[in-house]
């Protein structure tokens, strides 16, 4: 009996270490098991932290039109139960790649990441816009009644927001269109179509001056005192906290910033690549020339004597641009390549001579003899500072890329 129980201990022994070490292998295989499964888990997460990261960057290209300078990027900027960062590379003005790393902390406390990358591109939405138009006015209320007065040559299509009146023996090349009603004087031809109560055929421009204004803003906190610039070369930006006077002429590639007006005298030239930045009236005198890629801006108005020339010979991209949230005004004989946008434009002088596109809020009136020809190679609106064509545009990405 004693040899018996002797065994049957000996057996139970045996039995217990081996449940025992039973035991050991599964809870060591349910950690192993469970450790895997956390950081799984949060490799997942660092993923969706990624995605995150390139979706906000996403939304920041949308509101940009120019990518070759890119909005601001983050680093390790938190979100959820981790952080996301986001870089880019290869960018030009609608192209360009972009990487968002999202970061966790390990259940060991080492980080886990994981990276994606997409090439980013963008294209026109289609359909039409204000440039393809001659004549494109619309904003404001549809109140205003634009007068086109006699003998006018336009080539292009022509939308008002509003009635229009057209005078008699114009001759237009292209479809006329405006919400309000139209009324068209003898001898006139019109080529295309004559629509009455059209809807908008394009969305509106829209100009924001916050990139203006804060240039003003950097001239206001300059010494006060106006200054003249006579036969200058220029570069770089000037800030004057006060009134400027332009005689006879300036040039070099430059910018002039005033809190108050700038006046150009009457036979005075601007050269080339100029912009010219008013928080006050801008003003040019009779008989002036412009060159090309220059910029004319006002937060107030804009004053155009007659016979200025602007623009002549200008190539793509190369148009002058007149540019104010406020008013314009066009005196007779001027002739200006380029574009002309303004909340009420007013061509009051006779004679315009205009290769580009007319547009703004509201046309009250072109005086007679004008020729308008309608082209949009003359400036590139998306790189107006400000501007806002109203083009649909597409964003597309590709080259989808992950790196742990």
């Amino acid at each position: 009996m004693t040899g018996k129980k002797g065994i049957s201990l000996i057996a139970v022994i045996i039995i217990m270490l081996i449940v025992a070490t039973l035991a050991l292998v599964v809870a060591s295989t349910m950690s192993t098991g469970n450790i895997s499964s956390v950081t799984d888990m949060q490799a997942q997460q660092a993923f969706y932290l990624a995605q995150a990261g390139m979706e906000w960057y996403m939304e920041q290209l949308e509101g940009d039109s120019d990518w070759s300078s890119p909005p601001s990027t983050v680093t390790d900027q938190s979100f959820g139960a981790g952080t996301y960062s986001v870089s880019y590379a290869n960018e030009s003005t609608d192209l360009i790649d972009v990487q968002a790393t999202g970061k966790v902390t390990g259940w060991d406390g080492n980080d886990i990441q994981r990276v994606i990358t997409h090439r980013v591109e963008k294209s026109s939405g289609g359909g039409s816009t204000f440039a393809d138009y001659a004549i494109y006015y619309g904003g404001g209320d549809g109140t205003i009644a634009t007068n086109i007065a006699k003998n006018q040559t336009i080539i292009g299509d022509t939308f008002i927001h509003g009635d229009l009146d057209v005078g008699r023996n114009c001759t237009i090349t292209g479809n006329v269109s405006a919400t309000g009603e139209i009324t068209v004087g003898s001898g006139t031809n019109i080529s295309g179509s004559t629509v009455e109560h059209a809807s908008a055929p394009a969305n509106q421009p829209t100009l924001t001056a916050t990139y203006y204004d804060n240039l003003i803003s950097t001239a206001a906190s300059q010494p006060a005192g106006n200054r003249e610039f006579a036969a200058e070369t220029i570069s770089g930006t000037i800030y004057v906290n006060g009134d400027v006077e332009i005689d006879d002429y300036i040039d070099g590639s430059g910018t002039i910033v005033a809190i108050g007006g700038i006046e150009i005298n009457r036979w005075t030239d601007i050269g080339d690549d100029i912009t010219l930045i008013a928080s006050g009236a801008l003003s040019m005198g009779k008989d002036g020339n412009v060159g090309t890629g220059v910029t004319f801006y006002s937060s107030s108005n804009i004053d155009l004597s007659q016979g200025i020339v602007l623009g002549s010979g200008a190539g793509t991209n190369e148009g002058v641009i007149i540019l104010s949230p406020g008013d314009i005004d066009l005196a007779k004989n001027i002739t200006l390549v380029g574009f002309v946008f303004g909340d009420d434009v007013t061509v009051s002088g006779a004679n315009l001579t205009l290769t580009g596109n007319l547009n703004g809020n509201r046309l009250v009136e072109i005086a007679q003899g004008a020729v308008i020809t309608k082209d949009d190679t003359k400036v590139d609106y998306n790189s107006i500072q400000g501007f806002d064509t109203g083009e649909e545009t597409v964003i597309t990405t590709s080259l989808w890329q992950e790196s742990l």
